[in-house]
């Protein structure tokens, strides 16, 4: 007859032999979690400086996970991650709207997009004011005009604003030539993109409300591993200290 000791030790090691049992499938199945497809929505205003490096680095690491995405205004990306026919969509924190779940992914701070020879380029910040009878060419997807100027407004300026675009290169463009200044929400990982193109990037000064980047997924549901690298890469490129496990 076995004794307690006995028994203790005979029940450790079925214990031991059954989560060993267990190992090559939790090995399987977090492998066909990183294939497979998902799919990202990204506002227009996101899309330029986000996908291109997070389609490169997620195809690098994990070739076996298939990347879609669309691009759209925040809304209806937010409508269609609501319903599960986007995996995850990057928008700006502020155009967040119920139904979906957000997970941060960087911090970002209205910054206004000068010639980089414009007299004001060298200040460490400016208000709005400062700008007031200059030229402005403004983002023209709402809500991000209308935001905007609501900033203007709220600082007590009108912009005289000229040109309306909705290509960010063609306002940057715009800008590059000395013909008008911006507005843009900036993240660390994006102010390397700026000095070669001639144009400079200046902090807003006036008080404006937070921002950032999130991701807006279906909210409450567990999600594939492979969406959260995805998402987990983004962070890495907007410049939030993240990792991938």
């Amino acid at each position: 007859m076995p004794t307690a000791a006995g028994e203790a030790l005979g029940a450790r090691a079925r214990r031991i032999l059954g989560e060993a049992a267990e190992i090559p499938d939790a090995v399987r199945s977090g492998w066909e979690e990183l294939r497979g497809r998902v799919s990202i929505g990204c506002m227009v205003a996101i899309s330029p400086r986000l996908m291109p490096r997070l389609l490169a680095e997620v195809g690098r690491r994990w070739p076996e996970i298939e990347v879609n995405f669309t691009e759209g205004a925040a809304e209806e990306l937010q409508q269609a991650a609501a319903g599960g026919s986007l995996d995850a969509a990057f928008i700006y924190s502020l155009q967040a709207v119920p139904g979906v779940d957000l997970i941060p992914v960087a911090e970002s701070r209205m910054h206004f997009l000068l010639h980089a020879k414009h007299p004001l380029a060298n200040r460490k910040s400016l208000h709005f004011a400062d700008l007031a009878d200059e030229d402005a060419v403004l983002f023209n997807v709402p809500p991000s005009a209308e935001r905007v100027l609501a900033m203007f407004q709220s600082a007590g300026v009108e912009p005289r604003v000229r040109w309306r675009s909705v290509v960010s290169e063609t306002i940057r463009g715009i800008v590059a030539s000395g013909q008008a200044y911006s507005v843009n929400n900036v993240w660390p990982g994006m102010e390397h993109q700026y000095p070669e193109s001639g144009v400079c990037l200046v902090p807003v000064a006036d008080d404006v409300p937070p921002n950032g980047v999130v991701a807006a997924v279906p909210p409450g549901g567990h999600r594939p591993r492979r969406v959260d690298v995805v998402i987990e890469v983004a962070k890495e490129i907007a410049g939030a200290v993240a990792t991938v496990p």
